[in-house]
């Protein structure tokens, strides 16, 4: 099940668009979530929302190698489709409640012969 990709500007339109006033609770459950994405962005990674199908969804934290210059988190989603065991490892997290996932990209170590 291929996932949905949002960036994470999206966060500050939910709720904004709602009917009825948000109760104390939800909107404490928003600042927290902006403060968590606002403090991924200051560490310097890249976030995205990714959603699923039934709903499930990880504020995804992604930190490249130092080297390599992202403009944009939506770069990154070709190679996190490459790697569906760690899609499906954030799935289920995000089913446990474990809604934030941190991913450190590296590149691998060569040798010289």
């Amino acid at each position: 099940m291929t996932p949905t990709f949002l960036p994470h500007q999206t966060l500050d339109l939910v709720g904004v668009l709602e009917a009825p006033m948000p109760s104390s609770t939800e909107i404490k459950g928003r600042q927290r979530l902006l403060a968590l994405r606002d403090q991924a962005i200051a560490a310097g990674a890249h976030v995205l929302i990714v959603l699923w199908q039934n709903l499930e969804w990880t504020l995804l934290a992604v930190q490249p190698p130092a080297d390599v210059v992202i403009n944009d988190a939506r770069e990154l989603i070709p190679n996190l489709l490459r790697n569906p065991e760690a899609l499906q490892q954030m799935r289920q997290r995000a089913g446990q409640g474990s809604h934030l996932q941190w991913l450190t990209l590296s590149r691998p170590i060569t040798t010289q012969h």
